[in-house]
Formats: C-alpha cells, sequence, structure tokens
C-alpha cells in the first residue's frame, strides 16, 4: 500500500519555515509533564488539555483510602464507570468516547486487556502505591501513542527515587470491614536510585448488585518496584515492574440474585527496560522494551441454592513493546521527534459452563498480531509565547492493515496571562483480538470478523485560558467535537433472535466543553472547580451513547488553618445518564470531607467520611454503591 509521504514532509517543512522567524529564548519550568510530548515540558505552553496529578494530590488520595480509579474521577472530561463497587470492572470515558478507546499507560508502556472484548484495561485495582504522578491528556494523541489514543491518553508514572534514602508505613481501617496497608522506600545511593512499594486492600464490602443482601468481599495486592542507574552524565538505565493481584465476589448479573460461590480473580502484570543516552546538546534518544499480561479467572461451583449452576473460565492476553524514541534539537525553537514502536499482542481463552440449557465450553486457542510504527512530530516554540505541533504516524496492523493518522495544534500566550489554542487531530483503535477472532456462543451468537477495519475519529478543539494576579486565579475553557466512524460493534437481530458476528457498523458525533477554575487567595486556601458539559450521540440510532452523562461538576476546598492541619471538602455531581434497556441512570450529588494532621516530623494521623449524605445512586444499572463511608489511619516516615 502506497504510504503518503508528501504529506509527512509537507508537516515538517511548514513547521521548519514557521521557526526561521524566531530567536532563542530559554523555557523557565514551572510545572513539568511529560506525556503531551513524549519529553519534559512545562504545562503552561501544551497545546493540548492536560490534567496532572502530582504527588500532593496522591498522598491526600491515599489518606482517603483511594485508587487510581478515584483521583480519575476529578479530571475534565473524564467520566468513571464501575460496575458494582469494591472490585467490578472499571470502564473509562473520556470525552464521550468508547471504554477502551482511552489509551493507559504506566510509565509510558501501553497496558490494556488483549484478550477482552474492547481491550480496555480493568482499573478496579490498581493502586496508587509509589506513583509519583498522573497525567490525563484529552484528546486525539494516536500519533504520538498509536491505537486506543481516540479520547486520550493517561499516563501512570512510578516514582523515582532521589535525595537521602526514606521509608514509610501507612495503616487504615473503615467502613465494611475495610483495611489498608503500605510500605514505600525512594532514595539515592552514589549513581543508583530506586523506589519501592507494597500495598494490600481487603474488605467484607457490599453486594454489588441491588436488592441482594449477601456481601462481596474484595481483596488486592500490588507490588511496584523501580530502579535507575546513572552510567555517566550522558547515559542512564533503568528497571521498573508493577504487579497487581485481586480476589473478588461478584453477583449473577443474568438472573440478578446472589451467587454464594461466584468469584472472579485478576492479575495484572507490567515491565519495562530503559537505556536513555545523550549523544550530544542537540541529540537524545530512549530505547524501551516492555512486557505486560492481564489474567482473568473466574469461578462458580455448584451449591444447595444453585445446584447445577458450574463456571471455570480463563483470559490470558499479553503484549511486548519496543520503543525507540529520538529527540533532535533542530535549532533553539525546533525539536522533533521521531520514532519507531513495535507491538506483538497474543492471547487466549478458556470457557466452561453448565446450567439450565446443558454444558458448553469454548476453546480459543491462542492467536497474536504485530505492529509496526513511524511517529514523526516538530515542535516549534517561538520566544515561550507561541507554540505549533505538527505529527503524523505510520502505523502497520497485521490483520488491520495500513492506517496513517495526522495532528497539528498550537497556542498563543500573550502578555497579560491569555492563552488561545485549537488543534485538529485524527486518531483510530485497531480490532482487538476478541472482535477478530472470538468463538460464537451456539446460543446467542457474537462470533469475531478477521475482515474488520480499524475505528477512525476525527477531532478538533479550541480553547482560551487566563491566568491573573500572578497565578492567583486561573480559568480555562475548551470546546471539542469528535466524528467518529467504523464502530464496531456485534448486532443483536431480534428477528432471528441472534447476535450477528462483529462488524463496522457503528458512527458517532459527541461535542462539548470543558472548564476548570482555580483561586488561591491564600497560601493556605484553594479552591478547585470544574465543569464538563457534553452531548453524545450514536449516528444510526440517534440516541444518547450509554453511561456519558451531560453534566457532570467536580469542586473542592482545601484549606490549612495552621501548618500541620490539613482540611478538604470535595463534591461530585453527576447528571443523568442513559443506560441498556433505555433506562435512565439518575443524577446525584456526592460529598466528601478530609483532614490530616502532623504530629511530628515522622508521624501523621488522618480521616475521611465518603459520601457524607448517604447519597443512594448506581453508575451502572441494577448495580449498587456504597453509602456512607468512615475511615481513618496513621502515616509513619522516616
Amino acid at each position: 500500500m502506497k504510504v503518503s509521504f508528501g504529506k509527512i514532509i509537507f508537516l515538517f517543512g511548514l513547521g521548519l519555515i514557521v521557526g526561521q522567524a524566531a530567536q532563542a529564548q530559554d523555557i523557565e519550568l514551572d510545572k513539568i509533564v511529560v506525556t503531551p510530548l513524549r519529553y519534559g515540558e512545562n504545562i503552561e505552553g501544551t497545546t493540548s488539555t492536560v490534567t496532572a496529578f502530582g504527588a500532593s494530590e496522591l498522598e491526600e488520595g491515599k489518606a482517603k483510602g483511594e485508587s487510581v480509579k478515584d483521583i480519575l474521577v476529578d479530571a475534565p472530561g473524564v467520566d468513571i464507570v464501575q460496575s458494582g463497587a469494591f472490585g467490578g470492572p472499571v470502564s473509562v470515558f473520556t470525552r464521550g468516547t468508547n471504554s477502551g478507546q482511552t489509551q493507559i499507560m504506566i510509565d509510558n508502556v501501553r497496558v490494556y486487556d488483549p484478550i477482552a472484548t474492547n481491550g480496555a484495561l480493568n482499573l478496579a485495582h490498581l493502586s496508587l502505591t509509589n506513583l509519583e504522578r498522573i497525567e490525563v491528556v484529552n484528546g486525539p494523541q494516536s500519533v504520538l501513542y498509536g491505537s486506543d489514543a481516540m479520547g486520550g491518553v493517561i499516563n501512570i508514572l512510578t516514582k523515582k527515587g532521589s535525595g537521602k534514602p526514606t521509608v514509610s508505613f501507612l495503616s487504615s481501617a473503615g467502613t465494611y470491614n475495610s483495611y489498608r496497608q503500605e510500605f514505600e522506600s525512594s532514595g539515592r545511593v552514589g549513581n543508583f536510585t530506586y523506589s519501592l512499594g507494597a500495598a494490600h486492600f481487603q474488605t467484607r464490602g457490599i453486594s454489588k448488585l441491588k436488592n441482594t443482601s449477601e456481601r462481596d468481599p474484595s481483596e488486592n495486592s500490588s507490588l511496584s518496584v523501580r530502579a535507575d542507574y546513572d552510567l555517566n552524565l550522558q547515559n542512564t538505565v533503568g528497571l521498573i515492574g508493577r504487579f497487581t493481584d485481586a480476589r473478588y465476589k461478584y453477583d449473577d448479573s443474568v438472573g440478578l440474585r446472589d451467587d454464594p460461590d461466584l468469584i472472579g480473580k485478576e492479575k495484572q502484570v507490567s515491565l519495562s527496560s530503559y537505556y536513555e543516552s545523550k549523544l550530544n546538546d542537540r541529540w537524545s534518544q530512549k530505547l524501551q522494551l516492555s512486557y505486560m499480561q492481564d489474567d482473568r479467572r473466574d469461578a462458580d461451583d455448584k451449591d444447595p441454592q444453585y445446584p447445577s449452576n458450574y463456571l471455570r473460565d480463563w483470559y490470558q492476553g499479553e503484549n511486548y513493546q519496543l520503543d525507540w524514541q529520538n529527540t533532535i534539537k533542530l535549532a533553539e525553537f525546533d525539536t522533533l521527534i521521531a520514532g519507531f514502536d513495535y507491538q506483538r499482542e497474543s492471547g487466549a481463552y478458556y470457557y466452561y459452563s453448565e446450567g439450565a440449557f446443558g454444558p458448553f465450553e469454548a476453546i480459543f486457542p491462542k492467536v497474536t498480531s504485530n505492529t509496526r510504527a513511524y511517529y514523526l512530530e516538530n515542535l516549534i516554540h517561538l520566544n515561550d509565547a507561541f507554540h505549533l505541533n505538527l505529527g503524523t504516524r505510520l502505523n502497520d496492523h497485521s490483520h488491520a492493515g495500513f492506517h496513517q493518522v495526522y495532528k497539528v495544534d498550537a497556542n498563543y500566550l500573550f502578555k497579560t496571562g491569555t492563552k488561545i489554542k485549537g488543534g485538529w487531530g485524527t486518531a483510530f483503535k485497531a480490532p482487538t483480538l476478541y472482535q477478530l477472532y472470538a468463538i460464537a456462543d451456539p446460543f446467542y451468537g457474537g462470533g469475531g470478523n478477521p475482515a474488520l477495519k480499524p475505528e477512525e475519529s476525527s477531532t478538533y478543539e479550541v480553547g482560551i485560558e487566563q491566568s491573573l494576579f500572578s497565578d492567583k486565579i486561573k480559568f480555562g475553557l475548551t470546546y471539542f467535537h469528535t466524528d467518529i466512524k467504523n464502530l464496531i460493534d456485534a448486532v443483536y437481530n431480534p428477528v432471528t433472535y441472534f447476535t450477528e458476528n462483529y462488524a463496522n457498523v457503528g458512527k458517532a458525533r459527541i461535542f462539548g466543553y470543558e472548564s476548570v477554575l482555580t483561586v488561591s487567595p491564600l497560601d493556605n486556601l484553594k479552591f478547585e472547580f470544574g465543569y464538563t458539559w457534553q452531548d453524545t450521540e450514536n449516528r444510526d440510532t440517534g440516541d444518547e451513547l450509554l453511561r456519558r452523562p451531560k453534566n457532570k461538576c467536580f469542586s473542592r476546598i482545601q484549606y490549612s488553618p495552621i501548618d500541620k492541619l490539613k482540611f478538604g471538602l470535595s463534591l461530585l455531581y453527576k447528571g443523568k445518564r442513559m443506560d441498556s434497556g433505555s433506562r435512565s441512570l439518575k443524577a446525584y450529588t456526592k460529598i466528601d470531607l478530609d483532614a490530616s494532621y502532623k504530629l511530628n516530623a515522622y508521624a501523621q494521623v488522618f480521616a475521611a467520611i465518603s459520601n457524607i449524605a448517604a447519597e443512594s445512586y448506581s453508575e451502572v444499572r441494577n448495580y449498587a454503591e456504597p453509602g456512607r463511608m468512615i475511615s481513618g489511619g496513621l502515616k509513619l516516615s522516616f
């Protein structure tokens, strides 16, 4: 297939022409993010909409008993939906796109479930232990990150050790017999830096389904490690790993009833090693090799309540990835990012069940796919005021074929503190192994289709940001519009009562705006507010896309009357959402309160009340959410 290299040359040449008018000026670093451009950049200069949760926000989250999914709830344009609290699967919808159309990474490594229907990673069990920051970039990011990055990317970054070695212990307890323990250590010894974290959480939980009484306990353990070694001033090598092991009970979602023996297990592994080299003052490169695995299992034994029900299954997917990135400074105002990305994914599953309709067995042998991609982005920064990014990616998938995407965005910062920005980009999602090769159910259908094409999107956005009174007031507003085609689905046929094989059958249109406001009138007082309005439409049926609220609002007030004492009050509002069966989920408001007190240089106590008003609500139809929860604990640091 012919490659459109002419378009690449045009984008690259345009960047050089614009850059010739610039004079070099050093960038004064403020808050650095790495995800939007694949290298460290001042967040004030980024052309994308970026939300960064730093070390302080993550530490506050730990004190409140939160995990990664809970932190992401506060990000504008991001909706987190969990099918049953305490271990139920979690879906991420960014800017109204489908679950699976947001790429999730751990330290720039793609993590997902290769054998899941839509390939989405289940975030239910991912803890905050040993994390340094979480960066969320809204909008199409396939140029730099490839498949899945249609709605945006979420990059979860492991802590890098620095300074004198430290050790910390955290322990907390709360409602529903919930207990959490965590250990962390990090530091530098000569040219070697390290960080290590281990955490465990367990709870008796609540019943996953509404109108059922049996509690569904859940527990998970996490281990995170990072080691970096400076060979010299120009060369660094490192190893990063994360392991999660979860076990949870859940209910029969078909019969909407308790099941005393239904158990789910999931293991997630992410490993990567890297070599980073600064060849000279203008050229640096990074080679990263990574591996990830997701292993899910379900079991249901026969019991007196359901003597005919029996289940055993397992789903295992893995991905090997090689990424070679080169960052070349063509001039003081002009940087080129060029790289090669190779991925090899594989998956297999086994399913056996017995029930009212007799036994059923499905054996899905191991299948694989390979992806080779070349990406190129030209970054122009003029006098710390004008930023222009132009990029393209050539992607070759072993089953879905060749695909090319583009992106151009820019911003301009006025001396008044006003920043205007805008951009356009395309993105894609390759069909999953399950969608390509799934074995059709003899009763319901829904088999794979090797002829599937990638899902495709086109997005444009414009926005404005304003900073006032030495950054004591910050405001941002972004409008976005996305059109999606070739959506993959297995459509139910009401005439034959059978579900067709997966096919490219859908189109969608999404538009809306995201707004943020931060006010810090005093050093010890901060107010944050975020509001997202979006309108989603299935272009084939005219219906709203499921479980995406039209209105979402988040606000938080933080106050520290003295240095040792901190209070936080948070509010989350979600408007009505459509769910399956043309049923709507009611709007709800959830209010949380948290506090911490530093006893001395080594000890800190903390407490939190979640859902103060005991609001009754559901994120997914028929699934329950916890009421008021109270927790408290102690952290020791040395």
